[in-house]
């Protein structure tokens, strides 16, 4: 009897904001270590957070442009664990009351052609700092100017069933993201940063015990690692042995993932709302304003491009690939070439 494969992914998208999600430090890319630092994102006594408009609005549009609910009032919450790089002890993130939840991604499938893939929830948080292993020999070094940036994290619902798809739908997603201006989505930057669970069943069985894999720094390597992870369950599974719920890491050199540690759930992370932070309240006139206001989608270009420009869907999905080459091609034609 054949197996099914079942992924979801949680993607969190750098929002293209110039400072903090909680404080006014900036938030540029490759400044010296701890130099974009204040007591706000250090975490020291007394210090007290403020949430940022822009963070919210561009969540909103992302939220809008996966077709999801934004919901008028959403909470803030202490997310508590202990790693070096997360100096408060606690990261401020949203749990039961999400900004947004119950969106779509329409994508094309390698294997089974034009999918939906659900969103189950958009929340704000901030991102932690970054820890350095090959700076100083036998020591981990700390970069804190990556704490306190602000994140969007798209959670997708367990749709994806090949490693293959898992690669297409964040192709798509991230070109959604970038359309709707709410981030570069660079990885390389890692404004964009991937964790996936994966899990394997029986056809119509319920789901499987899953496993997350982390630190994976590109689509390909995304792809690589998932079809890592689904080997090595697989032949855990055909042995007749169990699946631990563990997370995993990504060698790219070797091909391999590799146990970190065993998985996490939601009641050891022990969330409460943030006492320091008021509920998120939002207008559902500013929200309905935020919907019209929304960018050109892809697919909405794309189909123009047919209509207006006799072009063929082939020429008009690769022309829309970037919002920069499309904008290019448009002003071209303005200027009287002939569209093909």
């Amino acid at each position: 009897m054949s197996w099914q494969t079942v992924i979801g992914l949680e993607v969190h998208v750098q929002l293209a904001t110039r400072t903090k999600m909680f404080c006014g430090c900036p938030t540029g890319y490759g400044e010296a270590p701890n130099t974009s630092v204040c007591p706000v994102c250090l975490g020291l006594p007394g210090a007290l957070p403020s949430p940022n408009a822009e963070a919210v609005r561009l969540g909103v549009i992302g939220a809008l442009a996966l077709g999801c609910e934004v919901h008028p009032t959403s909470v803030f919450a202490r997310k508590n664990y202990f790693y070096p790089d997360l100096p408060k002890g606690y990261q401020i993130s949203q749990f039961d009351q999400p900004l947004a939840t119950g969106g779509a991604v329409m994508m094309e499938s390698p294997e089974r052609g034009p999918i939906a893939i659900s969103i189950t929830r958009l929340h704000l948080e901030e991102d932690a700092g970054k820890s350095i292993h090959d700076r100083i020999p036998g020591y981990t070094a700390i970069d804190l100017n990556r704490a306190g940036t602000p994140l969007a994290e798209i959670v997708s619902g367990p749709d994806l069933h090949s490693p293959a798809e898992a690669r297409a739908y964040l192709v798509t997603l991230r070109q959604l993201l970038v359309y709707a201006g709410v981030s570069e989505c660079s990885m390389e930057k890692g404004s964009l940063r991937v964790d996936a669970n994966l899990s394997i069943r029986r056809p119509g069985a319920p789901l499987g015990t899953k496993t997350e894999v982390k630190n994976m720094n590109s689509f390909a390597n995304v792809e690589r690692a998932l079809e890592s992870e689904r080997r090595r369950q697989l032949a855990l599974l055909e042995a007749g042995r169990q699946v631990t719920q563990v997370t995993l890491t990504f060698n790219a050199g070797t091909g391999a993932v590799k146990p970190l540690r065993s998985k996490e759930d939601s009641h050891d992370y022990r969330y409460f709302p943030e006492p320091d932070l008021p509920p998120l309240v939002l207008e559902p006139s500013w929200i309905a304003a935020q919907q019209a206001g929304l960018a050109e989608l892809p697919v909405a270009r794309r189909n123009r491009y047919e209509l207006d420009f006799a072009l063929s869907a082939y020429d008009a999905r690769v022309l829309t690939q970037e919002p920069a080459v499309a904008g290019y091609f448009e002003s071209v034609v303005a200027a009287g070439v002939d569209a093909k």
